[in-house]
């Protein structure tokens, strides 16, 4: 269940001023859940139908759902900072760490929902369906979800690659065409190298499809279709230890989806795949 915070979070960029004043006021309030709506129209100095709007943006079915949620998470306040601490701290034991990171890991798949829209996903299916050559782009660790990526798409035949040298990926970027596509994967979306290889692959032709964290980087506004994961940093741990994993749901969605939608062609290839790679086992 997402909480009242990171719905907040979600909306990050999108909130007017006057919804600012209402989340300052709740946040403010020792007990905001006990506040009539005229009360906290009062209270933050707007009016009621900006309350309306707020608990809408928010996801809310009505200001009693938000008043509701707000009572419960008060309410469980001191286990709910158990369960969602994340920090690592010295004196945490291993069970402790993976807990946390378990906790950190649920949250990101939650708000990642949350951002998911479904158009963008079916249409990048379509553009995987219909392409000739799928490239994985990344680096760092992104790169490794490259390779990840790749060996997947493999299974349902054709060429499918993970480039991870910025000189390879340059290369191949100035090589393709129209029925190419390119997956960048980069958290940041700021990445310069990728941010250059996109930029030569879009010229040449090929179609692109970003995943990444923010829909205001660079490398998002050179998109086709746009796919966004969220995980959130902490202190001893970089964000890309869960965006990592955050990104590899993503892309096994995007191939269970093309397989499930792709026929009997696909099912074959898989099923080929499979028997290749069985072949080697004793």
């Amino acid at each position: 269940m997402i909480s009242f915070q990171e719905r907040i979070q979600l909306k990050e960029g999108l909130l007017t001023v006057s919804e600012l004043k209402i989340i300052d006021q709740l946040n403010k309030h020792e007990k905001p859940f006990l506040l009539a709506m005229n009360e906290l129209a009062t209270l933050s100095n707007v009016s009621e139908p900006s309350v309306v709007r707020l608990y809408r943006k928010l996801g809310y079915g009505s200001y009693q759902e938000l008043k509701v949620a707000l009572a419960q998470e008060l309410a469980g306040k001191v286990t709910t900072a158990i369960n969602t601490d994340t920090e690592i701290r010295e004196n945490d034991l291993s069970n402790e760490v993976f807990t946390k990171i378990s906790n950190q890991l649920t949250t990101a798949l939650a708000m990642t929902k949350e951002k998911l829209n479904v158009d963008d996903m079916e249409e990048a299916v379509e553009l995987i369906l219909n392409a000739e050559r799928i490239f994985f782009f990344g680096q760092g660790l992104s790169g490794t979800v490259a390779e990840d990526s790749a060996h997947k798409f493999m299974r349902i035949g054709g060429t499918a690659l993970a480039v991870k040298d910025p000189h390879y990926q340059a290369i191949y970027a100035s090589h393709m065409i129209s029925d190419d596509l390119v997956i960048a994967i980069s958290h940041s979306g700021e990445t310069v190298n990728i941010i250059e290889v996109v930029d030569i692959a879009k010229k040449s032709g090929a179609k692109i499809i970003i995943i990444t964290s923010n829909k205001k980087t660079t490398l998002s506004k050179m998109a086709d279709i746009l796919l966004l994961t969220k995980a959130q940093e902490t202190e001893r741990r970089s964000d890309a230890m869960v965006s990592r994993l955050i990104q590899l749901a993503l892309i096994d969605t995007l191939y269970t989806r093309t397989v499930a939608i792709g026929g009997e062609y696909l099912e074959e290839a898989v099923n080929a795949s499979r028997l290749a790679v069985t072949r080697m086992k004793r």
